[in-house]
C-alpha cells in the first residue's frame, strides 16, 4: 500500500499537482470546500472549510480513519491565524515513522521587512517530532515586460518539485528584487 498523501486546498492552483499525485498512485486524501466534488480519479474528498474549525477536524479525522496516518501533507492556508494548519500539523507521521507536512506559503512571507514571518509560519509544527516542516514560498517571475504572479501550473511543477527534492526551503519563481514584484492583486 502506498503513502498517504492528504492535500489541503487542492482544488484550485494546486490542482495540477493533485492530479500528478494522483497519477502516481498511493492513498489521496483531499480536503476542501467542495473536494467531494472534485471527481478526479483516486482521489477521496472530504469537504470541509479550514476556516471552520469543527468541520476541519472531522474531515482531517475521516481521512486519517480512512487512509492511516499522514505521510504527506501539502497544505495552502491564506491565513494561519486558525486551528486548522497546526491540526494538520499533528496528524501528520506516526511515532518512529515522521511524515511530511509541504507548508505553501504566499509571497508576503518574502518581505524582507517582516523577516519573521517565516519563522511565525514555522511555528505550526513546533514541538511535534512526527512531523518535517517543509516551506515553499510562492514569488514571482521576472519577465521582458515586468513581473507577474506564477501561473497554476508553475505553482504545482514547483510545489511538486519542493516535494521530490525535500528541501527545507524552496520558492517558486524569485523573490528578489522584492521591489520589481507585480501589484498585490492576485498575489500568491
Amino acid at each position: 500500500m502506498g503513502p498517504h498523501i492528504l492535500v489541503v486546498g487542492g482544488t484550485g492552483m494546486l490542482s495540477d499537482m493533485v492530479e500528478a499525485l494522483a497519477r502516481e498512485g498511493g492513498r489521496l486524501s483531499l480536503l476542501s470546500r467542495q473536494a467531494s466534488q472534485a471527481g478526479r480519479p483516486g482521489v477521496t474528498g472530504y469537504d470541509a472549510d479550514y476556516m471552520d474549525d469543527e468541520a476541519f477536524a472531522a474531515a482531517l479525522d475521516r481521512a486519517v480513519a480512512a487512509s492511516g496516518p499522514v505521510d504527506l501533507a501539502v497544505a495552502w492556508f491564506r491565513t494561519l491565524k486558525i486551528a486548522a494548519p497546526r491540526r494538520l500539523a499533528e496528524a501528520v507521521g506516526a511515532p518512529g515513522r515522521p511524515g511530511r507536512l509541504i507548508q505553501v506559503l504566499g509571497s508576503a512571507v518574502g518581505d524582507p521587512d517582516h523577516p519573521d514571518r517565516l519563522a511565525r509560519a514555522a511555528a505550526v509544527a513546533e514541538g511535534l517530532e512526527t512531523c518535517r516542516l517543509r516551506q515553499v514560498v510562492l514569488g514571482f517571475r521576472l519577465t521582458g515586460q515586468g513581473a507577474r504572479w506564477n501561473t497554476q501550473a508553475e505553482i504545482s511543477a514547483g510545489v511538486l518539485a519542493a516535494i521530490r527534492d525535500d528541501l527545507a526551503w524552496s520558492v517558486v519563481g524569485t523573490l528578489e528584487p522584492w521591489s520589481a514584484r507585480p501589484s498585490s492583486a492576485g498575489a500568491g
